[in-house]
This record gives C-alpha cells, sequence and structure tokens, in this order.
C-alpha cells in the first residue's frame, strides 16, 4: 500500500485480475431461510484481520478497483471521504454508505463491514461464555430488524430498486446445465466460472462427482434476508446457490444444523457439506465469495463481492 499526499493506492500483482459479475434465477429451488454474509459476523467472534477498518480510503479505493467504470476513486467531500457511484454521491458516515440527504440520519442505519476474504477456510473452534452470548444477542437484534443497512449504496451499484425493476433487469443464464436468471454484469463472469469447473472436471474426479450430483442451480430470487431487515443479495441477482440431490448426511447451513446442535458453529469441516476445492478456486478468482468460510457458514452459497477478494488478497500480499 503505497501513499502519495493524502491518497492510498492499492499496488496489487499484475495476474490479480477483478471481474465484475453477478446471478439470478427464476425457477424455485430450495435455498437457506437466510444468507449472512461475513460482514454480518459480530466483531471479535472470527479470527480473520480486517484492513484498516478505521480507514475509509483503503475500504473505498478497493470498492474503486473492484467495480471499475461503475464506482470512481474516493476524495474528500464535505468533511468525510466520499465515492461516486453511477453518478451518486456516498459518503462514507461511518461506513454506513449514505447520499447527503441522509448523512444526518446515521442512527437509523448500522456501517456496512468490509472483512478481506481469506485465503484458507477458518480454524473451527469453541467459542468462550462471552462469545456465546454475544453471537446470541447478535442473532436476536437481527431478529428484531435492528440490522437495517441503508440499501441505497447497492441499488445505485446494481439497480433493481424494486420487483419491477428486477424482474425486467435479470437476464436468462445456462449454467453448469441449469437454467437461471442472473443480473447481466455478472454473466460474462459467471460463464468464466462455469469454463474453469468443466475444465477440472475433465481430469478431476472430485470435480466431476460433484459436479454429476449437482441437483439444481439458483440465482436470483426477489426477497429479503430471513432474520433480518435487509435485502438478500438474491433480489440483485449476484448470489448463486448450488444445491446436490443429496447431501449424504453432511451439514450444509448453520440455521438447519442449529435446530439440533446448540454449537453448530463447532461443527468441524469433514461433517459439513464439501465442496471441491477447484469449484471454489474457479468462484474466487472471478469475484465471489464462498459461504463455506463464514462462522455463520453456507455451504452450498457464492455471492459476487470482489472488494473482499482485493482487501484478502492485500492482506496475504502483506504478510
Amino acid at each position: 500500500m503505497k501513499k502519495s499526499g493524502r491518497r492510498i493506492f492499492l499496488l496489487l500483482p499484475a495476474a490479480f485480475v477483478l471481474f465484475q459479475c453477478s446471478s439470478p434465477s427464476e425457477e424455485v429451488y430450495p435455498i437457506p431461510e437466510a444468507v449472512f454474509s461475513p460482514t454480518d459476523i459480530p466483531n471479535g467472534l472470527d479470527e480473520e484481520i480486517e484492513i484498516n477498518p478505521e480507514d475509509p480510503e483503503v475500504i473505498l479505493e478497493a470498492l474503486h478497483m473492484a467495480y471499475p467504470g461503475k464506482i470512481q476513486s474516493p476524495e474528500l467531500r464535505d468533511g468525510d471521504w466520499s465515492i461516486l457511484v453511477n453518478g451518486v454521491v456516498f459518503y462514507w458516515a461511518g461506513g454506513r454508505l449514505l447520499p447527503a440527504e441522509e448523512r444526518m440520519n446515521t442512527e437509523q442505519f448500522i456501517p456496512y463491514q468490509f472483512r478481506p476474504n481469506p485465503e484458507e477456510k477458518p480454524v473451527v473452534r469453541d467459542l468462550s461464555p462471552e462469545e456465546k452470548k454475544q453471537l446470541e444477542m447478535f442473532l436476536e437484534r437481527k431478529e428484531r430488524h435492528e440490522d437495517v443497512r441503508y440499501d441505497g449504496f447497492m441499488t445505485a451499484l446494481w439497480g433493481m430498486e424494486d420487483f419491477i425493476t428486477a424482474e425486467n433487469t435479470v437476464i436468462r443464464a445456462e449454467f453448469l446445465g441449469h437454467n437461471i436468471r442472473i443480473h447481466p454484469d455478472i454473466f460474462e463472469e459467471l460463464m468464466n466460472v462455469e469454463a474453469r469447473i468443466l475444465e477440472a472436471a475433465q481430469n478431476d474426479e472430485d470435480t466431476a462427482l460433484w459436479l454429476d450430483e449437482l441437483n439444481s442451480a439458483g440465482a436470483y430470487v426477489w426477497r429479503d434476508i430471513a432474520g433480518s431487515g435487509n435485502r438478500s443479495l438474491h433480489s440483485w441477482g449476484i448470489a448463486v446457490d448450488l444445491t446436490p440431490g443429496d447431501y449424504r448426511g453432511k451439514q450444509a447451513y448453520w440455521r438447519w444444523a442449529a435446530d439440533y446442535n446448540d454449537e453448530w458453529w463447532s461443527i468441524p469441516y469433514d461433517r459439513r457439506y464439501r465442496i471441491p476445492d477447484t469449484v471454489v478456486a474457479a468462484f474466487e478468482d472471478n469475484g465471489f465469495i464462498w459461504g463455506g468460510k463464514w462462522l455463520l457458514f453456507d455451504q452450498i452459497h457464492f455471492e459476487y463481492r470482489p472488494e473482499l477478494i482485493l482487501l484478502g488478497k492485500l492482506l496475504t500480499d502483506d504478510q
């Protein structure tokens, strides 16, 4: 990371390329009741390191680099850092990403959090009594819808501000033999993912078996996150779920596991449904993060978050 005056620039390896994509589907398919991203994990419960979370320059520059053509580079404006998203100014506002008319309403919204995507799966560990209480309180707040973020930022980035607009925006795509609807901006990246997976399946039995057992794929669904006051990323068509015909007794989703296991967070990886490393790598190399790396795990879920991939690579390079 190199400073020039008051600006921060993120220097990445030449081989690191960011893609811009998204994915929805109109068909009915089995998906978890809720999808919690890594930004929803309570502070202190994950062991991943945030990159200068108090320094908006780094995060806003990552957003600029992750979405070229959509987000302009950050600048100081009216006493706060800001970015221009498709012509709309958003102020950092303590991480809330608010337009000028909402800057005085910070108490109504919680901040976005930007945790770098880890290169490896985090270590599964037991939680202390204090951490368990913290997690319990966090989930209770979500159930009361006290976790609302200002979604105007996402709407400015992806459009689809209402159901009718979303239905008229998404496009059909064939992905791994399944018909889905996705945001048009991620079509190329999702096709790159498919090509990588199909190529890997030619020589890797694990990938070929996973592909053969894939029962359904889904993406766009207009809905809110259950147990939360926020829209699901599926409703912007930038999240994909890949469901097998049989989980073979493995755990795929933290909420389902919590129905019978009070300490679901400590379920070891060998008891969770596994997506082959080749598939995860194909997605991550094209800007998607995998829910299998989250504390609130969701093994079948991928979502397009290239800024978190970028921050993860930056963190790896700095270590």
